[in-house]
């Protein structure tokens, strides 16, 4: 039987190992839901995103910069696994760049990770959405189900409860 530790390493492995998930920001009057590729931070406590200024998406996050993450492994899974699917949902706060290096760092990494689109995410009218994970809710197949919340209070990888 997983322990707490396992759990939480499973969490960090899906952020780890995919580069796309859905955003849910809150919008009016409904909610808004956005298919984005991403990056992540060496530790997995944040997650990178790039939008257009314009967007709904990017409108919705400065009013409420409280946002809602989904990251599946679904992928060869649908057809004859169903049940072994797991899908990790992440809530976190969108937090502004505050420098212009750090904005280059985040530009290179998330170019890295996602090479076919980062010319269109490079000039100006583009912003990055830096989420700072603040709970997990983790869906092991249909019935198993771990909830670790206040990420924030100590490091993702101190795994003492």
């Amino acid at each position: 039987m997983p322990n707490e530790k396992d759990k939480l390493e499973t969490c960090l492995e899906l952020i780890r190992n995919n580069n796309i998930l859905v955003l849910s920001t809150q919008g009016e009057p409904y909610p808004l839901s956005s298919l984005m590729t991403y990056a992540n931070s060496d530790d997995a406590s944040e997650i990178y995103m790039i939008s257009r200024k314009n967007s709904n998406k990017w409108k919705n996050i400065e009013k409420n910069p409280q946002v809602s993450l989904l990251i599946d492994d679904r992928d060869g899974k649908l057809e004859k696994r169903q049940g072994e699917i797991k899908a990790l949902t992440i809530t976190g706060i969108h937090t502004p760049i505050s420098s212009i290096s750090e904005r280059a760092d985040i530009i290179e990494l998330i170019s890295k990770e996602n090479s076919n689109i980062a010319d269109l995410f490079s000039g100006p009218e583009c912003e990055i959405i830096r989420i700072k994970a603040e709970s997990f809710q983790l869906l092991d197949g249909p019935d198993k189900a771990f909830i670790r919340t206040k990420l924030t209070k100590k490091p993702l990888n101190d795994f003492t409860s």
